[in-house]
């Protein structure tokens, strides 16, 4: 031996934040003004992040869920609805549904874009179908044009664009413009773009956007005598800052998150047994990279990863099979096959081309075992 041991190769997370002397210094003038609750700096973000997303007003709350639960609330959704969701999407979903009081319906997901199907949404629309609720999975923005053409215009949809801060459709930022009552976003730390924790509604309606300012804030309004059901949701300014330094580097680190899906993109074509998903990196900011892994060897691939450094997992198992949800026994098939199939690989900022071809080199070793 050389006498001087080899640094531990470092384990590469699924998902983590870009922050730094920005934010932080964002942070520290919340601090100095002494204002650490919503004010000025939550008012500015609110600004910049309507300003940014083409539409009229953003209410910034303290979580996406939060965001999710507002907005239907705010819409009227309650006990009696339905809310049309996928089942192959984060369980905040289906969970803001039960919080209202409706009841979450599942719809299974389009096999090449992971998300709502429009075909499968059209067959559960009832008389009880008070909104639907489609996710950007991974980034790509939901055919809300086309749930909205077969919804009518009594049916509230409800964008869930945690994933897609920052996507484009025909060049245009997600919005409110393709037929959606209203967008919620996430900004918890391993978003595309973080407040630490928090999240937005995006609303072009101004009589709604008055609604969701009272709500967050215990249904709460200047010169009302009346007070009306509301939450404490609000933003603080300390998270807000941290927003702001965000909004200020966004375009250095969607660029930073396409590089890396660019460099999958080139690496993993020809690898045995993985499949990734094709996509308009020009038109998508990713929140994750994912990729199928065929002939039952998602598993066992998830675990020899992890033991090389490497967390990579499904995001996320089916919420049809939590018993909370009530789920009335319909089959999902092309969910079910999802979720037995996708991988979420590393993805983030500050991932090198040199932490990219470990997680390749590391998937051809395990295609080349019979596990």
């Amino acid at each position: 031996m050389s006498g001087r041991e080899s640094a531990p190769i470092p384990a590469l997370r699924m998902s983590r934040p870009s922050i730094g002397p920005a934010e932080l210094a964002k942070v520290s003038e919340a601090f100095a003004s002494g204002w650490l609750g919503e004010g000025p700096m939550t008012a500015a973000f609110e600004r910049r992040l309507a300003e940014r997303s083409a539409c009229r007003d953003a209410v910034a709350v303290n979580t996406g869920t939060s965001a999710l639960h507002l907005g239907l609330v705010a819409l009227g959704v309650g006990p009696g609805d339905e809310v049309i969701v996928p089942s192959f999407t984060f369980l905040a979903d289906p969970m803001a549904v039960l919080l209202t009081g409706a009841r979450p319906v599942f719809a299974d997901v389009d096999p090449e874009t992971f998300n709502l199907a429009p075909a499968a949404v059209a067959a559960l629309i009832t008389s009880r179908t008070r909104a639907i609720l489609p996710t950007d999975y991974a980034g790509l923005p939901a055919d809300t044009e086309a749930l909205r053409a077969l919804a009518g215009e009594k049916v509230r949809i409800v964008r869930d664009a945690a994933h897609s801060f920052g996507s484009t459709v025909r060049g245009r930022a997600v919005g409110t413009w393709l037929g959606e009552d209203l967008t919620c976003l996430s900004f918890d730390p391993i978003k595309n773009l973080t407040c630490g924790e928090g999240g937005a509604v995006l609303v072009d309606d101004e009589e709604l956007a008055a609604t969701l300012r009272r709500k967050k804030s215990l249904g709460r309004s200047s010169g009302a005598a009346e007070l009306e059901l509301g939450f404490r949701y609000h933003m603080s300014d300390i998270n807000a800052g941290i927003g702001l330094a965000q909004l200020e580097r966004f375009d250095e680190l969607a660029a930073a998150r396409r590089r890396a899906a660019r460099s999958y993109d080139t690496l993993l074509p020809g690898v045995s047994g993985v499949q990734p998903l094709i996509r308009d990196w020009d038109q998508l900011v990713p929140f994750m990279y994912v990729v199928r892994v065929v002939n039952g060897r998602r598993d066992s691939l998830s675990r020899f990863l992890r033991g090389r450094g490497i967390h990579a997992e499904l995001r996320y198992p089916p919420n049809h099979e939590h018993r909370i949800f009530l789920h009335d026994g319909r089959p999902l098939p092309v969910t079910e096959r999802l979720a037995r199939e996708c991988l979420s690989l590393p993805l983030y900022p500050d991932l090198s081309d040199t932490d990219i071809a470990r997680v390749v080199e590391a998937i051809e070793a395990h295609g080349s075992r019979g596990d």
